[in-house]
Order: structure tokens, then C-alpha cells, then sequence
């Protein structure tokens, strides 16, 4: 899981929007500072670009290191 505020989803992401999981199939500005999330079902969700997030991500944020596993 990531915290990123909502200018921050990317395509791919898994949103849980009321404990349901939806993967983002589109992400588009809307005004005045908002974020439309479409999901892959149909279904979308508009957020404040900034406001807290939490999306799951197959892949870390560009620039980042992944954490060291512990052996």
C-alpha cells in the first residue's frame, strides 16, 4: 500500500472505495481542483487532488528504491 494525494493515481492503481477493490482504467483533471478516477467496472470516483489516498501499486513511484527485505 502507498499514500498518495489524488493528483497522485496512476492507471493500474487498486483503489478500495467503500472496502471494494477498483483498479483505475483512467485519471482525468476535472475542475475546480478535483481528480476523476475511472475504474475498469464502469464505476467513478471523484476526489481532491489533494487528499490522501491509499492505492495499491505493482510497481514503486519512479525515483524510488524498493525497501530491503529482511532475510
Amino acid at each position: 500500500m502507498v499514500t498518495v494525494t489524488g493528483d497522485g493515481v496512476r492507471v493500474g492503481d487498486v483503489v478500495a472505495i467503500g472496502g471494494i477493490p477498483h483498479r483505475v482504467r483512467d485519471v482525468r483533471c476535472v475542475l475546480p481542483a478535483r481528480t476523476r478516477l475511472e475504474f475498469e467496472d464502469g464505476n467513478a470516483y471523484v476526489v481532491g487532488r489533494s487528499h490522501p489516498i491509499e492505492v495499491s501499486r505493482a510497481y514503486p513511484l519512479p525515483g524510488r528504491a524498493l525497501p530491503a527485505r529482511h532475510r
